[in-house]
C-alpha cells in the first residue's frame, strides 16, 4: 500500500509520546507493532495516526488497512524516522497514536469477590507491565499507580504488558486516596512480599488473601505504604534463591487469589 508521508507535525506528536508529559498533553501513548495495534482495535480505540515503515509483512498491512478503515489517519514513514522513534533494537516499522482508555472510575461491585492492584514505587516499566499483564489474567477490576510508579502508558510499559494496561482500568492515585478507595471498596489491603528462602519452605499466608482484595506490590527495598490493619502475604520458596522479584512475587499472588476464587464450595 501506498500511503503520504508523514509532516513534520506528525513525526513530533510520535515523538512527543515517549515521554509522560507528551503522552499527557495528546491525551495518547505510543504503540508499536501488528499486534499492539491489533489490541488497540480490540478495546475499540482509534488510532489519531498510525506510520508505516517502508517494508511491512502482509499481516502487518491487514492491521493497518483496518485502522485507516475505522478513521485512523496513515502515513508512511522513512526507515531513519521509524528507526528514531523506536526504543527497540530491531524496530517494526509501524507506530501508532492510540487515545488513552477511560480511567478506573472507581467503583467496584458493592457484594463478592473483588481484587484491585495496587503499585507503589515500582519503577522498572518491566515489572509494571508484567504486573499488569497478570492482574488482568487473573480477574483484577483496576490498577492504582502511587507516585514513583512507571507511567502505565509509557512504552516499555504497554509492551511488557501484552497491551493489557489498554484494557486493564488503571489510575494514579497518592497515599490518603488509597486509603479512601479501600474504605469506601471494602477492601483489605495486602502487601505482596518477596518472601526468604527457607528449607523447608515456610508456610505460605498467599491462602488467606481476603476475598476483597487490595494487594499492594511495592519496590523491593522501600516497599508499601503503612496503612491501618495492612496484612502482609509471601510466597515460599527454596533457601537456593534468595528472594523473587517484585513481579513474579506479585504475579503469583494474583494468581493464588484468582484459584481461591474459583474453589468450589466446600474444597479444600
Amino acid at each position: 500500500m501506498s500511503w503520504p508521508p508523514a509532516t513534520r507535525a506528525q513525526v513530533d506528536l510520535l515523538s512527543d509520546l515517549a515521554t509522560p508529559r507528551g503522552r499527557r498533553e495528546h491525551a495518547c501513548c505510543l504503540v508499536e507493532g501488528e499486534v499492539l495495534l491489533d489490541e488497540a482495535l480490540a478495546c475499540g480505540l482509534v488510532p489519531r495516526l498510525v506510520a508505516v515503515g517502508t517494508a511491512l509483512p502482509d499481516a502487518a498491512n491487514e492491521v493497518v488497512r483496518r485502522a485507516a478503515e475505522r478513521g485512523a489517519a496513515v502515513v508512511g514513514l522513512a526507515e531513519r524516522a521509524a528507526q528514531r522513534l523506536s526504543d527497540r533494537e530491531h524496530a517494526p516499522g509501524l507506530l501508532a497514536a492510540v487515545p488513552l482508555p477511560p480511567r478506573w472510575d472507581g467503583q467496584l461491585p458493592a457484594g463478592g469477590a473483588a481484587l484491585v492492584l495496587g503499585l507503589c514505587g515500582l519503577q522498572d516499566p518491566g515489572n509494571v507491565g508484567t504486573l499488569l499483564r497478570s492482574a488482568l489474567a487473573f480477574g483484577a477490576s483496576a490498577a492504582l499507580l502511587l507516585p514513583g510508579t512507571a507511567d502505565a502508558f509509557g512504552p516499555k510499559v504497554v509492551r511488557a504488558s501484552a497491551g493489557a494496561a489498554l484494557r486493564l482500568p488503571v489510575t494514579e492515585l497518592g497515599e490518603d486516596e488509597l486509603l479512601a478507595v479501600a474504605a469506601s471498596q471494602r477492601l483489605q489491603a495486602v502487601a505482596a512480599q518477596p518472601g526468604r528462602g527457607s528449607d523447608p519452605p515456610a508456610p505460605s499466608a498467599a491462602a488467606e488473601l481476603p476475598e476483597r482484595c487490595l494487594l499492594l506490590v511495592g519496590h523491593e527495598t522501600r516497599g508499601v505504604p503503612h496503612l491501618p490493619g495492612l496484612r502482609s502475604a509471601s510466597v515460599p520458596h527454596e533457601s537456593a534463591v534468595e528472594s523473587l522479584n517484585a513481579a513474579m512475587a506479585g504475579s503469583i499472588l494474583l494468581a493464588d487469589w484468582y484459584r481461591s476464587r474459583l474453589r468450589p464450595a466446600g474444597a479444600r
